[in-house]
Parts: C-alpha cells; sequence; structure tokens
C-alpha cells in the first residue's frame, strides 16, 4: 500500500496549456501501456480530452465549478461534485468550464480489455472487497486505514489485498475506486 497528499504530487503541464495532472499510480509501473492509472486533473481552461483508443475513463468534479463534456453524437453530460461518470476514451470530448473557473477532477482509466473500474463516494466504515487494486481519496472528514490516519486531499492505492476504512467522526467522505479484472487477467 502506498500513501499520498496531493499538496505534495509532482505536477506535470499538459501539453497543449490547458491544465494539469498529478499521477497518483499506474500499473505496471512507469508504463504508457498501463493495465490501470488514477490521477487529479485540473483543467484551467476549455478544450479537448486526449483520445485514448481501448480505454475506458471515470472522472469526477473534486472541486471548482461544473464542466460540460460534449461526447459528439456519444454523448454529453456535465460532471456534478462528487458524481462519477464513465465514458469510453476513444472518443473525442469536448469540455466546457461552465463557470469559467478552473476544476480539480478524479481520473481512473483502465485498459476496457483487461480491467474496469467503479468509483463511488463513501460516507460510513467499509472494507474493500476486490483484492487486485484500488484507490482511496479523502474529501471530507478523518479515515483510519491500517495505521495511518487519512485526511482531506490525503489517500492511498493498493493492488492487492482486501483494506477496512474506519471513518473516525461523525461525518465524512472519501472516494473510492476499486479495479476489477477481467477473466483471464
Amino acid at each position: 500500500m502506498e500513501f499520498f497528499d496531493i499538496r505534495k504530487m509532482p505536477i506535470s503541464l499538459w501539453r497543449n496549456g490547458a491544465g494539469e495532472t498529478r499521477e497518483i499510480c499506474c500499473f505496471p509501473p512507469a508504463t504508457r501501456e498501463f493495465n490501470w492509472r488514477a490521477s487529479i486533473a485540473s483543467l484551467a481552461s476549455n478544450g479537448d480530452f486526449s483520445v485514448s483508443p481501448g480505454i475506458d475513463r471515470v472522472i469526477t468534479l473534486l472541486e471548482g465549478g461544473e464542466v460540460h463534456l460534449d461526447g459528439g453524437k456519444a454523448f454529453t453530460h456535465t460532471l456534478q461534485r462528487h458524481q462519477p461518470f464513465s465514458f469510453a476514451g476513444d472518443l473525442p470530448v469536448k469540455a466546457q468550464l461552465l463557470e469559467g473557473q478552473m476544476s480539480m477532477d478524479f481520473n481512473i482509466m483502465t485498459r476496457r480489455d483487461r480491467c474496469r473500474a467503479k468509483v463511488r463516494v463513501a460516507d460510513r466504515t467499509f472494507t474493500t472487497f476486490a483484492s487486485r487494486g484500488g484507490v482511496v481519496f479523502v474529501l471530507s472528514g478523518a479515515w483510519q486505514l491500517g495505521e495511518k490516519l487519512l485526511t482531506p486531499d490525503q489517500g492511498a492505492w493498493w493492488h492487492e489485498g482486501n483494506h477496512t476504512l474506519r471513518l473516525l467522526k461523525e461525518e465524512g467522505t472519501l472516494l473510492f475506486s476499486e479495479i476489477f479484472w477481467l477473466p483471464g487477467h
């Protein structure tokens, strides 16, 4: 298990200048042919998402103004805070900042022929059940994961094992993604 704090993560600027990314994890590590990848991106202006053939994406607005996604004939969708949205990375998608302010988004990308991601918001103690990988990111409250205390803007990722996340206060939320592998992988 690895822990992270977005305030301490390296930032990669996008080639088109429209945003930046903080990579949380990538499996296998340091490869362009990943099975799954988690990141947090900041979108600073309207623009096109990179097209990623064979990749499925789940994006969740963490903070900032709503973002309208236009996938042409396939879909149109407005990202709202803490509501995961899934779409095929093969599609050309245009993003428009509706309120003109930067947004910060949590992203999970999976190679469609190998695995899938399920992303949801948790608001109570739970134990993970997919033993092949996952990521948590604290939105509010204090959470215990093993010996580690996690507070807002902190999280953890793993590639195997079941883990219990214990809410330490009356209220709190975290974004939780589990990776499910397809048969044969």
